[in-house]
């Protein structure tokens, strides 16, 4: 996601510096239109880097933290320190530097936890159920609590199922996998009605940057979906079309830890900036196969 949304920043004429981890050769971090990028931990070392070379931010997107609810179950502690450890070293970092930087951090749907059925609101009362959850719940409440305290200009976003080209996680990319391995035969665990709401990375980074105004000593929250719901048999067929195959899916009958049966946002707060999601299910999967094709032969 961080590389979509340097490159639509880059498009609407702004500089980009990134931190996180990974060593990334300049020829390609320029590509994706950032300016600099720092290889290391969120930490106020690093964050001082960044500082000395552009000055002052106007704007911080904070999406370093855990990805994945399934990682979450094998190794909580890990994702504890991503997702609370990392935005409490950014919070306080704003606070002791005194800056006006905004900042707009990512959370997730998972905070909802299980039990919903139709659209969430987002000012649905929070009832996680899976560490990952947990966490996004936790990092929300210290981002309320430096807004409130410290006056940081804070604005969150509870992404539903992003999807698109280049993201190498998630239903669609292990449905991709198992294609290209067997174009026969696919096998999924829950029912395969489990509901989702899919939004495509390009309507999700135009969502962040429509955000920009939103950050407040209130720290608003908006849900990040489209307000559509697909099922998981509905996923595999799109695939499946896109591929080329007729494969049906076996599904196990089994729920994955932390897996709820519907989770689709209720949009009303996103629409209020003006935002509607432009990219179809259909364009956006097609999209995902070619581009899973092309970097399987890599």
């Amino acid at each position: 996601m961080g590389r979509h949304l340097a490159a639509y920043l880059f498009r609407e004429g702004q500089v980009v510096l990134g931190l996180g981890h990974g060593a990334w050769p300049e020829d390609q971090f320029r590509k994706w239109g950032v300016s600099f990028w720092l290889n290391g931990d969120i930490e106020a070392y690093n964050l001082q880097q960044l500082l000395s070379h552009s000055g002052c931010p106007e704007l911080i997107y904070h999406l370093a933290g855990g990805s994945a609810v399934g990682s979450s179950f094998i190794s909580p502690l890990e994702d504890f320190n991503r997702t609370v450890d990392s935005t409490a070293r950014l919070l306080d970092w704003i606070r002791r530097g005194g800056l006006t930087a905004k900042i707009i951090c990512i959370s997730s749907a998972a905070v909802y936890g299980a039990g919903h059925y139709g659209p969430i609101t987002d000012n649905t009362s929070l009832s996680p159920y899976s560490p990952y959850g947990f966490h996004k719940a936790i990092m929300e409440t210290l981002c309320r609590s430096y807004a409130a305290n410290f006056a940081v200009k804070v604005a969150l976003v509870r992404f539903f199922s992003v999807y698109g080209a280049g993201l190498e996680k998630q239903l669609l990319w292990d449905i991709c996998c198992q294609l290209s391995a067997d174009p026969h035969t696919i096998i999924l665990s829950g029912t395969g009605r489990e509901i989702r709401d899919w939004l495509h990375i390009s309507d999700a980074v135009r969502l962040l940057w429509q955000m920009k105004d939103l950050c407040h000593r209130n720290a608003p929250v908006i849900n990040g979906g489209t307000g559509i719901g697909t099922s998981v048999s509905e996923i595999v067929s799109h695939v499946c079309n896109a591929w080329g195959s007729s494969a049906v899916a076996e599904f196990s009958g089994k729920q994955r830890p932390g897996d709820p049966e519907s989770l689709v946002a209720d949009m009303r707060s996103a629409r209020k900036l003006g935002f509607h999601a432009l990219k179809s299910l259909d364009e956006g999967v097609s999209e995902v196969v070619r581009w899973y094709k092309e970097y399987s032969k890599q």
